[in-house]
């Protein structure tokens, strides 16, 4: 049997899984990762730390799963997106790596925005996304401003998986998953001058961008250096893999045009499969390139199970001395009752996020709100609310694309909840369709491993067959009323809002 091995490098934890040849997992490991962050938004990783967490798990994984490093034929990587990861050109790192979720660039498009009022207009008509501070092209104007020295030592700038995939090969790679979200020209999937030109950054930096290549090419091979660190076998091939979003569309199957999918993990993605750039609503939300040669047309609501586990941490903290936070809400989800979501009135508006949000609207001070709170209700009241604030959060994304919602794909870790799929099939009136399986971003970089070793034929093959095992909730009919009218609050809540959060600087 010969396998493929991704390596999945979320924010927080890394992960490597080893698939068989038909895509069933045969060993999964990960390892937590620390990010250094401030109150002034930083948010940053050690390279070399993380290059040393990673090629350790891949090391720990070869042994555990007692495969030989000869039976893995490709090697496939998925990384957290953008950001900017900086290198010499021997490979070395030049500073700590700033993450996608880094907010220290919003000062300077605060003083763009008093000279060009439309400057995140304008630059939405470019790339159909609302501009992220912790973006590539931005935190490079961040750089160049505040850290000019890092600049002049910096051959490449690399993202996530592109660091990974240089530790691996010694090569120097981007794919269009990425250099579209930088932010680029989404319609070419690539930097973008006309951005260079609003920022009034250097042109010169074009050259520190490596050269580009589709996610299923085959990058490179397993360097003998590389061998060591890791236990893989010299020569073995490495794709170029791609962006984490993309990777997890992929994964779950999200390939066939106007279909809709949600990722619920951290941050909650809710997209709709085009095969053409999509900027409606304006000025709102996300647009990504995948590397089917489709655009995803993402509303994100920045925050996703970080509601839940802040209700955790601060409401259930006499239960957290003994049980994990799965252990508490496993329990929670098994003890509901019907009455329980009937009698709750709480209405919770999920944006627990230092940088607002992005969708279905865009406001950089928007805030978590706990809504109709009486001295009856308990941590279990707020939490309930809380997750059916992120299904209203869902609803709420998909109205604004005008899109009537047949079918929605659900994976990530909200999917497995017990209660979560359902509170959105209600939420939605619609089936809500979870693929079998799980770690869809790393399943994702496996299928494209899999093509670019003439293994499949192409993506398309791979999904109609993982297709037949996927699990479909129904909508509860006597639900419906409930939450119709609940929903309905929470619109109203939001928008009333508006106004308070717009001046709360």
């Amino acid at each position: 049997m010969k396998y493929y091995l991704s390596i999945d490098a979320g924010t927080s934890i890394i992960k490597t899984v080893i698939f068989n040849e038909e895509f069933k997992i045969k060993f999964k490991s990960s390892i937590e990762n620390k990010i250094q962050t401030d109150s002034k938004g930083k948010s940053e990783i050690n390279m070399n730390s993380f290059w040393s967490l990673t090629s350790k798990l891949i090391k720990s994984s070869l042994k555990k799963s007692k495969i030989k490093n000869s039976d893995i034929i490709g090697v496939g990587i998925a990384g957290n997106m953008v950001g900017v990861w900086p290198v010499n050109i021997k490979g070395k790192s030049v500073r700590n790596a700033i993450l996608w979720n880094d907010a220290r660039s919003k000062e300077i498009f605060d003083k763009i925005q008093i000279n060009n009022p439309n400057i995140y207009q304008n630059i939405f008509d470019l790339t159909g996304s609302i501009v992220q501070f912790g973006c590539t092209i931005p935190v490079i104007k961040w750089l160049e401003k505040n850290e000019p020295q890092i600049i002049k030592k910096t051959d490449y700038f690399l993202t996530c998986k592109d660091w990974i995939r240089l530790k691996l090969t010694n090569e120097f790679n981007n794919d269009r998953t990425e250099r579209a979200v930088a932010p680029g020209d989404i319609k070419k999937a690539d930097l973008s001058l006309k951005i260079f030109n609003l920022l009034k950054l250097n042109k010169k930096y074009l050259s520190k961008f490596p050269q580009i290549k589709k996610s299923q090419d085959i990058a490179g091979y397993i360097t003998s250096k590389a061998a060591k660190e890791t236990g893989l076998l010299n020569g073995t091939p490495v794709i170029v893999g791609s962006g984490d979003v993309p990777a997890s569309a992929i994964g779950v199957g999200a390939i066939h045009n106007n279909q809709t999918s949600t990722i619920i993990g951290t941050t909650c993605h809710n997209y709709l499969v085009s095969p053409k750039p999509i900027f409606f609503p304006k000025n709102s939300g996300l647009l990504f390139y995948s590397p089917n040669n489709q655009w995803l047309r993402t509303m994100i609501n920045v925050a996703g199970t970080t509601n839940l586990d802040w209700i955790v941490k601060n409401f259930f903290k006499e239960q957290l001395r003994n049980k994990t936070k799965f252990h508490i809400l496993n329990e929670f989800e098994k003890n509901l009752k019907q009455d329980d979501y009937l009698d709750n009135d709480i209405i919770y508006l999920p944006y627990l996020n230092y940088g607002g949000t992005i969708s279905p609207f865009f406001n950089l001070n928007a805030k978590a709100e706990i809504f109709g709170l009486l001295p009856h209700h308990t941590g279990k009241d707020i939490l309930l609310a809380a997750y059916q604030g992120i299904a209203f959060s869902i609803r709420d994304c998909y109205d604004s694309l005008n899109k009537k919602i047949k079918k929605l794909l659900l994976s990530g870790g909200g999917s497995g909840s017990r209660i979560l799929p359902q509170i959105i099939a209600d939420t939605l009136n619609t089936n809500v369709s979870i693929p079998s399986g799980e770690e869809f971003g790393a399943k994702g970089v496996a299928y494209l491993c899999s093509v670019a070793l003439g293994k499949e034929k192409d993506l398309q093959s791979i999904v109609k067959k993982s297709e037949k095992n996927n699990k479909v909730v129904t909508p509860n009919k006597k639900m419906k009323a409930y939450y119709g009218l609940k929903f309905k609050k929470y619109l109203q809540l939001r928008k009333s809002l508006m106004p308070l959060w717009l001046n709360n600087h």
